[in-house]
This record gives structure tokens, C-alpha cells and sequence, in this order.
């Protein structure tokens, strides 16, 4: 009786041990099917930069973006885009103190962003002064799937590539001739120049297209929006990209130099 008593006690504690190790295993194996892949920590972290002397004055909010296989080579084209034109302000600040001006040079930097599931677009609006009767301002706009790790240009976001960008670009000119007061003569002209390969960005469900400062347009004029809801161009976008925003709510422009 001892003896059978000692042998039920090995089982369990051999069975006990086999349990232990399968559960240290399923957390292991088990669940492998359904990791978080990579991109879903896609995350924006603000770096902020203020001096204020004199002759100078920068006041920069830069996106550092993370979780992504290329997020490393936006931040380095952000970042070098930020230095070009931070050196350039700083070489206008050292020309006004020889002068003694009472001005300051100037450079300023926000971003907003739009994540519509995996596509992202994020535009940097920048102003700088460097001189003269006033300042300029841009915007330097990023558009991108996280999990696919594509880059979109324009043309890229339709199903008929060129083809299909060229009906955009009918829809503008239309615009521009409904209202030629607002524009430059030449105006239909620099459109077409572009060869429908246009700067823009996503904002929720609205594909906005921009011509910069003096492009198609008076300085008074501002940098000039073309809008076009996704529904609009439901047949001839790209279905993944179609579906991405067709939902999507935009983000909030107000009071920033998005606002249009």
C-alpha cells in the first residue's frame, strides 16, 4: 500500500510538471498568430526648440515619428528640411544685427497629421522672416502606409496612375477659369506644368491639393487649396486608399496656415 501510494504521488507530481510546462510554452507558441505586428505602435512624439535673442527667434514644434520600418528616413528628411531653413534665418539674424535693425529674423514650425487605419499624412506648416516687408510660409506635406511601407506621390494614390490624376487636374483648371480674379494670368499654365503631380495631403476624408506662395496666385491670395472629397473621387482612386478615407473624419485646421 505504501509503495502504490509513493507511485500515485511520482504521477502527480510528474503530471504537475508536464502542466507548469505547457503553461510557460502557449505564451510562447500558442498566441504567435496573433502578435501586434510593428506598426501598430505608430506614434508621434513633439520635439519642441525655442531661442529668442536680439535678432532672432525660433519657435519649432518637429514630429518625431516611431513604430514603422521607415519612420527613421521621414524624421531625417524633416530634420534636415528644419536645419536648411534654420540656417538660413540664422545667417538673416547675424545680417540685421550688423545693420542694427530692429526687426527679427524669424522661424517658426507646427505639424498636423491625419491616420486613417494604416495610411498617414502629415503636413509641417513653416513661416519664416529674413527680411524685407514680409515674411513667407509653406507647407512640406508626408503621405504613407505604415504596413505597407509605400510613399505615395500624387499620381500614386489612383487606380489609372497619370490617366486618372489628369481628371484632378481638369477640376482645378475648371476652378481657376470660373474665377480668374483670384489668379495669376499664367496661372492654367503653371497647373499644367505640373503634369498632374501635384504637392498634397490627406485630411480625413478630403485629398487636398496646394500651389505655394506666388505659384498660381498673389502673395494677398495666400497658398491656394483645391479640395476633393473622397466620395468625388471614389472611382478613380486606388481602393485602399479609398477606403481609408472614405469614413474618416479630417482633423481640425483652424487657425493654422491649413486653413482654407
Amino acid at each position: 500500500m505504501k509503495k502504490l501510494l509513493q507511485q500515485s504521488q511520482k504521477r502527480k507530481f510528474v503530471l504537475l510538471g508536464i502542466l507548469v510546462l505547457l503553461l510557460y510554452l502557449v505564451p510562447l507558441t500558442g498566441c504567435k498568430g496573433n502578435e501586434t505586428p510593428v506598426s501598430s505602435s505608430f506614434a508621434i512624439e513633439d520635439q519642441a526648440t525655442k531661442v529668442s535673442t536680439d535678432f532672432l527667434e525660433i519657435d519649432l514644434n518637429v514630429p518625431i515619428l516611431s513604430g514603422f520600418d521607415f519612420a527613421e528616413d521621414i524624421n531625417k528628411e524633416i530634420s534636415e528640411r528644419i536645419a536648411a531653413a534654420r540656417a538660413e534665418v540664422e545667417s538673416a539674424a547675424s545680417n540685421i544685427e550688423v545693420d542694427q535693425s530692429q526687426m527679427k529674423a524669424g522661424l517658426h514650425s507646427n505639424y498636423l497629421y491625419s491616420k486613417n487605419g494604416d495610411l498617414v499624412s502629415l503636413w509641417m506648416m513653416v513661416d519664416n522672416y529674413t527680411g524685407g516687408a514680409h515674411g513667407l510660409y509653406w507647407i512640406e506635406p508626408y503621405t504613407f502606409n505604415i504596413v505597407a511601407g509605400e510613399r505615395y506621390d500624387f499620381i500614386g494614390l489612383f487606380r489609372e496612375g497619370n490617366a486618372s490624376a489628369a481628371l484632378v487636374t481638369d477640376q482645378i483648371l475648371s476652378t481657376i477659369t470660373k474665377n480668374p480674379e483670384l489668379y495669376f494670368e499664367s496661372a492654367e499654365e503653371s497647373v499644367k506644368n505640373y503634369k498632374n503631380e501635384y504637392p498634397f495631403y490627406i485630411n480625413g476624408n478630403q485629398l487636398v491639393v496646394f500651389f505655394s506662395l506666388y505659384d498660381i496666385a498673389p502673395y494677398a491670395g495666400g497658398i491656394q487649396f483645391f479640395d476633393f472629397d473622397a466620395e468625388e473621387l471614389k472611382d478613380i482612386l486606388k481602393p485602399e486608399i479609398y477606403e481609408a478615407m472614405k469614413d474618416a473624419t479630417p482633423v481640425n485646421t483652424s487657425g493654422t496656415i491649413s486653413e482654407h
